[in-house]
């Protein structure tokens, strides 16, 4: 069933897991998407979710995401703002894509992007700095990757995230995704969800992302009992082929 495709295997959105891979030098990676997730204590939209990816050379990535979020607690009334800001640079300093192994770590720099967001309780104050490392196994067209991280939060116990993924193509436009993904903070159970998604490419440029979701184990009342993903990835001015080196 598993087939070569055009489609670049690639880490992140739809899934929460990420990879070592990079959009390329001088490529843009536009993801722009609706997140839902329920839980026994409120509904929570991030409608639109907005993350800007940048290829500096081919090992180097610049990010930024913003969602706005909007709260409805039941029987309360609905809260709406602007989630935090997240900045990061990954490095590739192992292997690329295509190959059978690659390695990255990924600073992440969260943030609030507006107080007031602080002030209706649709975000904690303060910084996190999420500090992961990715790798990646590929095995004919079969992906693995694995990820695991210290996070790092000013006004809060800090934590660690981690997580495996899996991605195979079935045919040249489709592509199928799982993963086990997990958060702790010290003091409190684990969060482990599981995630099954797909990509579908419509054009060179653009794909179609979608992602159903639960968690299995966490504090009952908070977590997720349905995470639902939907979105677009442009990518600018297309999907840059690794397998064809260039002098930048």
């Amino acid at each position: 069933m598993l087939a070569p495709a055009g489609v670049r295997a690639q880490g992140g959105p739809p899934l929460i897991t990420d990879d070592p891979d990079t959009p390329g030098p001088g490529y843009w990676e536009i993801n722009l998407s609706g997140l839902f997730e329920k839980n026994r204590l409120e509904r929570r939209f991030e409608t639109p979710r907005l993350d800007v990816n940048y290829g500096v050379g081919r090992r180097i990535q610049l990010k930024y995401e913003m969602p706005w979020l909007e709260v409805r607690p039941p029987g309360q009334p609905t809260r709406s703002g602007a989630g935090n800001s997240v900045t990061g640079v990954k490095w590739r300093f192992l292997g690329a894509e295509g190959k059978r192994v690659a390695w990255s770590v990924y600073p992440q720099l969260e943030f609030n992007t507006d107080h007031g967001s602080v002030d209706k309780g649709l975000v904690e104050p303060g910084r996190q700095l999420l500090l992961p490392t990715e790798i990646t196994l590929e095995v004919r067209h079969v992906e693995i990757n694995g990820e695991v991280g210290r996070n790092l939060v000013e006004h809060g116990p800090d934590g660690w995230v981690y997580g495996i993924s899996t991605e195979a193509n079935v045919t040249r436009r489709l592509e199928l995704l799982a993963e086990l993904h997990g958060e702790r903070r010290e003091s409190e159970p684990a969060e482990l969800i599981v995630n099954v998604g797909g990509r579908q490419k419509l054009t060179h440029q653009l794909i179609l992302m979608l992602a159903l979701g639960r968690a299995v184990h966490g504090v009952p009342d908070e977590r997720p009992r349905l995470l639902l993903y939907a979105g677009l990835q442009l990518n600018l001015p297309g999907f840059y082929r690794f397998d064809h080196p260039d002098g930048r």
